[in-house]
């Protein structure tokens, strides 16, 4: 069998591997999901190739990107003469796949109409093309994906939840780049080689300083995003090995933004406040949640009565004074 193209050697994806390889060989339905750019494609993929349906075909339709006019027919398929634009028969991506596997990408943008028709054949597995007047049997399996999550997708009534239970059968979720370790640099250097290739270049490693950058970023495109990065700095540079300078400015302002300290939501607030407002704000927060009992705030405050007593009474004095600006 031949290597799979998912790489990686952290604890999450070697769940999703074992995963892959426990359920490859079974029918049932298959829900990926995970963030975009993580993956889902090559997951189905890997799943047709190691199941008992590897020399069929493995067809991909994209559930937001149908027809508009018609988007039956791109999944159920149509007869010559069934609409204005039906010249000629047309299989759809079910009898397509017939004998392999169907991925169905963006699963929750497909039509509410259509997903009837889905349940439907996972219900018969028959196909009947639009315009057509007898159904034909169709052996395919399903997997289908989404970078939603399909639950609040029911809930929202955007995805019938019969439809969804059914597709459900065995759920994968595939891990964010962020959360896979040293997996960036493993993809990052099997990329490296391959763009080499295609774009003529000689590179064959990453600095080490570009390593450990790769492993701090929190990657919000995933896969997809190291990739168009590894391409741009092929197209842009040339050399051995890929240094920091070679890297894109956004890439290391993420990097820079990524190496300061996180600011807990709760001072969000008070950011680009003079340090007297936020004193100011402080107090009367505490004097309010304590009832508006100054001696209890002061206590919490550790600090005497009088002392909050003085700062009220400047306040007070400083905003009923005119404003003669």
């Amino acid at each position: 069998m031949t290597q799979s193209p998912l790489i990686g050697g952290s604890p999450a994806m070697q769940a999703v591997l074992d995963r892959i390889h426990s359920v490859a060989r079974s029918n049932a339905t298959v829900f990926i999901t995970g963030e975009s750019g993580t993956g889902k494609r090559l997951c189905a993929a890997e799943i047709h190739r190691q199941s008992a349906r590897a020399d069929g075909p493995f067809i991909q339709l994209n559930c937001g990107a149908l027809a508009a006019d018609h988007p039956e027919s791109d999944l159920f398929g149509h007869v010559a003469g069934a609409h204005p634009g039906a010249r000629s028969d047309k299989a759809g991506a079910l009898a397509a796949a017939d004998g392999g596997t169907l991925f169905l990408d963006a699963i929750c943008d497909l039509a509410p109409t259509m997903q009837s028709r889905l349940l439907r054949f996972l219900q018969t597995s028959e196909v009947r093309p639009l315009g057509a007047d007898e159904a034909r049997a169709i052996d395919v399996r399903i997997i289908c994906a989404s970078a939603e999550d399909p639950a609040e997708a029911v809930r929202q009534g955007r995805l019938r939840e019969d439809l969804y239970y059914r597709l459900r059968v065995i759920p994968i979720e595939m891990p964010p780049l962020r959360a896979r370790g040293e997996d960036v640099n493993l993809i990052a250097q099997a990329a490296l080689a391959t763009l080499s290739r295609e774009e003529g270049r000689r590179f064959t490693a990453l600095s080490s300083d570009v390593r450990a950058l790769f492993r701090r970023l929190a990657w919000p495109g995933n896969i997809r995003q190291l990739l168009n990065v590894l391409r741009q700095i092929v197209v842009m540079h040339d050399g051995e090995t890929v240094g920091r300078d070679m890297l894109p400015d956004e890439l290391l302002a993420e990097a820079a933004e990524a190496a300061m300290p996180a600011i807990p939501k709760s001072v969000e607030p008070l950011l680009g406040k003079s340090l007297a407002e936020i004193e100011r704000l402080v107090i009367e927060a505490t004097i309010a949640r304590h009832g508006g009992s100054v001696s209890r705030a002061a206590r919490t405050l550790d600090v005497a009565p009088s002392t909050l007593y003085r700062k009220l009474e400047a306040w007070a004095a400083a905003d009923a004074r005119p404003d003669l600006r």
